[in-house]
């Protein structure tokens, strides 16, 4: 099986004269008009937008046929992005945009210039071409060279104006292949508590958990925790310029969180035969979330959405599936006993099974559930209660893991080693 991988590549204007940010930013403001203009037709289509106004935009906006196209496009996925996620009595109000160069409005050439070796040429409109310096940090350097020796395929270029600085974002896509007849699952769920928590179900012995792990994100919420208070006190003393500088700054350190993360997750399925990762569809999960005000901010506060993304592209470019669980499989992981399937309420952090007499982490046994839910559709074998695991072949937590052991198959240590609460 083959995918196309996309990772993006953010370069920065290296001191362009006057005239070009002149041109770059009436740019920007056509495009704007364009995006806006499309919007006002209220269609998802696309054909129908380009059959029934693209002659029409070409008379009334002074830039490049490939930029019309580009800024319909855009103008569709801002629409159905609104409808997807949007609020009650909420209208529609598009603030700014970037703009999206394709392969037949840009190319992009290293040089033999010591300074800025990296040069990127727009085509702006009929008229109007502009050649601009390109500057890179070493490991999107590294991405783009590997790029230029053809390992990646140039994509779209987005033009994005941030602060007064103009940047380059390339779309960089490569084909892979994927794994083919998978012989480990590897099931995450997401939690409040717990960021992500994964265990292995291997296809030779799918009633035999292995190896479960948590990443408690703590890094991630003290993050979000310390960003939350000094924007509070910004506003209050009505400093808002200033809250909208720390945002870009705080969604930086928690992507870099997010990336370590990913990382450990993808280096946890590699250590398994064949895996293939499998975690629950998250659209529209906020929606459903409503409880108390403080509640409602620490779980909106963790990017469970952007965790998973993150992880499917690291995933795949290592020859990785990523599968989603289909919401009308996700209901009640959480509440079922995974190993008697006996469904009851959940209070605090341990699941207890009135039917079995089984007491579990409740976030472990959810993710098992998932794990087993795909192994019955891909028909692994009967679930049948796990076997006593090998003490000398398990991996014993360690004593800073920050998890107790939980009691899992019967009150013996032995019967539970084979879970692996840190590695």
């Amino acid at each position: 099986m083959q995918r196309d991988v996309q990772v993006t590549v953010v370069g920065r204007v290296f001191k362009p004269n006057k005239s070009k940010v002149l041109d770059l930013n009436r740019t920007l403001n056509e495009y704007f008009r364009l995006v806006k203009w499309y919007l006002s037709f209220n269609s998802k289509s696309k054909n129908l937008l380009h059959k029934s106004n693209y002659e029409e935009a070409k008379r009334l906006f002074n830039l490049n046929t490939a930029l019309i196209q580009t800024a319909r496009d855009k103008a569709v996925e801002v629409l159905k992005s609104f409808e997807e996620n949007r609020k009650e009595d909420s209208i529609l109000s598009l603030n700014r945009v970037s703009i999206r160069f394709d392969r037949r409005c840009y190319s992009f050439s290293k040089t033999t210039n010591v300074l800025t070796p990296y040069w990127l040429t727009l085509s702006l409109s009929k008229r109007k071409r502009i050649s601009l310096p390109i500057v890179f940090g070493e490991r999107q350097k590294q991405r783009i060279e590997e790029a230029l020796r053809g390992e990646w395929r140039f994509s779209t270029v987005e033009m994005v104006k941030r602060n007064g600085v103009w940047y380059a974002h390339f779309a960089l896509t490569k084909t892979v292949t994927l794994i083919d007849n998978p012989e480990t699952i590897i099931a995450i769920d997401r939690g409040e508590v717990n960021l992500a928590v994964a265990v292995a179900i291997s296809r030779s012995k799918p009633e035999k958990p292995m190896k479960g792990r948590f990443w408690r994100g703590e890094e991630i919420k003290r993050i979000r925790g310390l960003y939350n208070h000094i924007r509070r006190k910004l506003q209050e003393k009505g400093r808002t310029g200033k809250v909208k500088e720390l945002k870009g700054k705080e969604r930086r350190k928690v992507n870099q969180q997010l990336h370590i993360i990913a990382n450990e997750i993808v280096a946890y399925a590699k250590q398994f035969p064949k895996p293939v990762i499998v975690m629950e569809d998250l659209n529209r999960i906020r929606r459903k979330f409503k409880k108390s005000k403080r509640l409602n901010r620490r779980f909106h506060n963790l990017p469970s959405r952007k965790l998973q993304t993150t992880i499917k592209y690291k995933a795949n470019l290592e020859g990785i599936e990523v599968r989603y669980l289909p919401k009308k499989e996700t209901g009640n992981t959480s509440k079922t006993c995974h190993r008697c399937g006996y469904v009851t309420q959940v209070k605090g952090r341990i699941f207890k099974c009135p039917n079995c007499g089984m007491e579990y982490d409740r976030d472990l046994n959810a993710c098992i559930n998932i794990a087993h839910r795909v192994t019955s559709s891909m028909g692994w074998g009967s679930r049948e209660p796990p076997e006593p695991a090998d003490v000398t072949g398990g991996v014993k937590p360690q004593a800073n893991a920050g998890n107790p052991i939980r009691k899992g198959w019967g009150s013996s240590l032995a019967a539970i080693s084979w879970i692996s609460l840190r590695e």
